[in-house]
């Protein structure tokens, strides 16, 4: 094929999901995609536990996908979370000297050294930045901001950047997994840039809004306010938690945990209980650990276990976290939710509750070749790594081209 060919690979803890598209000029036609659950452990948390056994499922996502578009996958965008990423917003500001001169690009080059040098200072040596995303300019303390001063005339310029660091060796881990398996990796994006990427319009973004990619072993987000990434976080913490929850409160399996979980656990527990709902009294037998002895519990004991656990993740952590952001209160577009945990009964009503803000399911836009079975909130950041990547050029290396699109992806 002489079009451009584009992989991407998000590696879960519960699954490995692959896509491939070509690009054409109505945008991005899927031509392959796969999808692997692992049936032991080799992901947790979003960290590598077992090499080997990544690199033999990503080998087999690849095989499939070869085999699907007749193309070798040579190189990869990759999504990432883990709880060991993080973006905040820095600000500096410089003097321009001679005062008054008009600003040139080596002042923006000196603005984003010195934010670059902040971030830093304020972390681990263990960790690095992964992308430096310019939010606004201000000329001397002017309240109105510029997208691009070059050109501008002023004494001093003030900048606002997002900045996403990471810690060096989990990603190392994964991207050593990718190469063993046969391919290079092409660029690097958090599982909830690509979410949003995947399920929000550019309305909701202006308007304001935060994005929960709420999965089995975290739960990654991303904070808009007035078209600008504010705030990009990802936690250890997932829907996993709740299974173990019931696994130990329940003494069965976590798979048959996970089970209960998706069947009879409902987020919104508290309002059931003041309405008195009749179902709650449902009785539901369980098997236990030794697989023989089987037993009876309620519905409403497994809604209190699940409701406990997710008001913790959502109220005690992310709610907590994006409160730091004092223009929080503002947004307009509310909540939207994705992520293979999205789907809980009840979910998005005690997310409503607990955010004070409308909460819808974060679907997948539609694409050319993609099959109605991949239109699913635990799809949406694979869809949504595609989305961002930007068209390979011959005239400029991959990595600048990767650097325009994204910096000009959040304005």
């Amino acid at each position: 094929m002489n079009e451009e060919i584009i992989t991407a690979l998000d590696l879960g803890s519960s699954k490995i999901f692959g896509i491939t598209g070509i690009r054409r000029e109505t945008g991005i036609e899927i031509i392959g995609e796969e999808t692997i659950y692992p049936t032991e452990e080799v992901i947790k948390k979003g960290r590598i536990i077992d090499m080997e056994g990544v690199t033999n499922y990503v080998y087999e996502v690849f095989g499939s996908l070869k085999s699907q578009t007749g193309e070798r996958i040579e190189r990869v965008i990759l999504g990432i979370g883990g709880g060991f990423i993080k973006g905040r917003v820095y600000s500096k500001e410089i003097d321009i000297e001679p005062k008054g001169r008009a600003i040139e690009n080596t002042d923006l080059q000196n603005l984003k050294r010195e934010i670059k040098k902040i971030a830093l200072s304020q972390v681990d040596s263990d960790q690095e930045i992964l992308h430096i995303l310019p939010q606004q300019y201000k000329i001397d303390g002017a309240n109105t901001t510029q997208k691009d001063p070059v050109g501008l005339h002023g004494n001093k310029i003030e900048g606002k950047l997002h900045v996403l660091l990471s810690e060096k060796n989990p990603l190392k881990d994964i991207i050593n997994c990718i190469k063993n398996a046969g391919a290079e990796v092409e660029a690097v994006y958090p599982h909830s840039w690509a979410v949003s990427e995947s399920v929000l319009t550019e309305e909701e973004k202006k308007l304001g809004c935060l994005v929960i990619d709420f999965g089995k072993g975290t739960t990654d987000i991303a904070l808009y306010i007035d078209n600008k990434l504010v705030i990009s976080d990802s936690y250890r913490v997932g829907g996993g938690n709740i299974d173990l929850d019931l696994s130990i409160e329940l003494h069965t399996s976590l798979n048959f945990a996970e089970e209960l979980k998706k069947n009879y656990g409902w987020c919104n527990y508290k309002n059931l209980i003041k309405g008195r709902q009749p179902f709650l009294n449902q009785k539901v037998e369980i098997i236990t650990l030794s697989g023989k002895i089987k037993q009876q519990t309620t519905v409403e004991k497994i809604s209190k276990v699940v409701y406990e656990r997710v008001k913790e993740i959502f109220q005690d952590i992310i709610l907590k976290d994006v409160k730091q952001e004092p223009l929080f209160s503002t947004i307009g577009a509310g909540i939207i939710i994705s992520g293979g945990s999205s789907k809980l009964k009840g979910l998005l009503q005690l997310s409503n509750e607990i955010f004070n803000q409308p909460t819808r399911l974060g679907i997948p836009k539609k694409m050319l070749g993609i099959e109605e079975y991949f239109r699913k909130p635990e799809f949406a950041c694979g869809i949504g790594l595609l989305l961002l990547t930007p068209k390979r050029e011959k005239k400029l290396p991959w990595w600048l081209k990767i650097k325009e699109k994204i910096e000009n992806w959040f304005y």
